[in-house]
Parts: structure tokens; C-alpha cells; sequence
């Protein structure tokens, strides 16, 4: 076991467990996302379809299909907090990339919701540790993590993005354990 963060954290994970789905034979999620978009099935239905093509199949190739030449990002996965402007291409090099060292993820939507040009979706995602974290080498244990994005649409395509995933909770189902920092000594009183 490695430990790497505070203790805290760990309490956070539980907080944010992914929800149990039922499992096909092969490990893929086969449960149905709740779906709550009266009225704005535009943004819905290129979701949907962004889902399969990029996030399941990953094809990069197809990126500009869907988000605009340049999103705006707020994520929030890397422990960032500033907003960055991205490029379709840098989009279609991370799918690439991910279809190459994780093969067999699963992205497997829970809830989806539409408001105006906003769609939110909270997934879960299915995989394994195949590229190690932090330099350290790969577990290959298996893990299940729940993820929460906001997409907003202009013209059909994704313009600005914001997402968080359950990094504590990924970090625990492959190995890693949570250790919290030794208190500081105070010193004792004058008198």
C-alpha cells in the first residue's frame, strides 16, 4: 500500500461511491440512465450520440462532430480551478489516448439532466489500472468511479465543459492508502 493523501479524503470517497449497476457477462454496465430533458431533446440527443462515438468508441477523429474548435474547460480532475480554453484537436489526441491504455473502459451513465443549453450527467466509470499513477508502475486492479459533468451547447455542439471524477475513490480501489499528515508540535506556554 502507498499513502499518499490525507486520511479525509477517504471519508470523501464514501461520500461519492458509484452507484451499483447491473453487469453484463463481459463487465459492461447495462443499466439505463435516468433521464430528465423535457423539451430539450436537441442537446440530449447529441449527447447521446457523443457518448457512443467519443466517449465509448473513442473516435477522435469525429470530435469536431461535437464540441466547438475551442471549449472552454473547467475541470476539475487535474486539481485545477483556473478555466482553460481547449482545442477539438487536444479533445481528439485525449480520446486517443485514453482508447490506447485503457481499452476496456466503460462509461456507464446514471443520470442525465437538461436545462436551456446545459446538460448534466453524472456517470460511472469502469476500468483498471493499466498506466500506474504518479510514476508508480500499474496495479491492474479493477475500479468503479463516479464522475459528474456540465456540458453547454451553442448550435448543437459543446462549448464550455465542467467535470469532476472521484480521484480519491480510484486511488483506494487500486492500492493506494490515505495517510494524513503528523500534527505540528506546538510549543508550550511562556509564563
Amino acid at each position: 500500500m502507498r499513502p499518499i493523501l490525507p486520511t479525509v479524503l477517504t471519508s470523501c470517497a464514501l461520500l461519492v461511491t458509484a452507484a451499483p449497476a447491473a453487469r453484463a457477462a463481459d463487465g459492461a454496465a447495462t443499466t439505463k440512465p435516468v433521464i430528465a430533458c423535457d423539451g430539450h431533446d436537441r442537446n440530449l440527443q447529441v449527447y447521446l450520440r457523443m457518448h457512443d462515438v467519443l466517449f465509448m468508441e473513442r473516435d477522435g477523429s469525429r470530435v469536431e462532430e461535437f464540441y466547438a474548435p475551442e471549449v472552454i474547460s473547467h475541470n476539475q480532475d487535474t486539481g485545477g480551478g483556473t478555466i482553460q480554453k481547449v482545442k477539438s484537436s487536444d479533445l481528439a489526441a485525449m480520446w486517443a489516448a485514453s482508447k490506447r491504455n485503457n481499452p476496456e473502459r466503460v462509461l456507464a451513465d446514471d443520470l442525465i439532466i437538461c436545462q436551456g443549453p446545459y446538460v448534466v450527467v453524472r456517470t460511472v466509470i469502469h476500468s483498471s489500472d493499466r498506466t500506474g499513477f504518479a510514476g508508480h508502475p500499474p496495479t491492474g486492479k479493477p475500479y468503479a468511479i463516479s464522475g459528474i459533468d456540465i456540458y453547454r451547447f451553442e448550435s448543437g455542439k459543446v462549448v464550455e465543459r465542467w467535470g469532476n471524477s472521484d480521484l480519491a475513490g480510484l486511488l483506494s480501489q487500486i492500492g493506494y492508502t490515505f495517510t494524513p499528515p503528523q500534527p505540528v508540535a506546538t510549543p508550550p506556554a511562556a509564563k
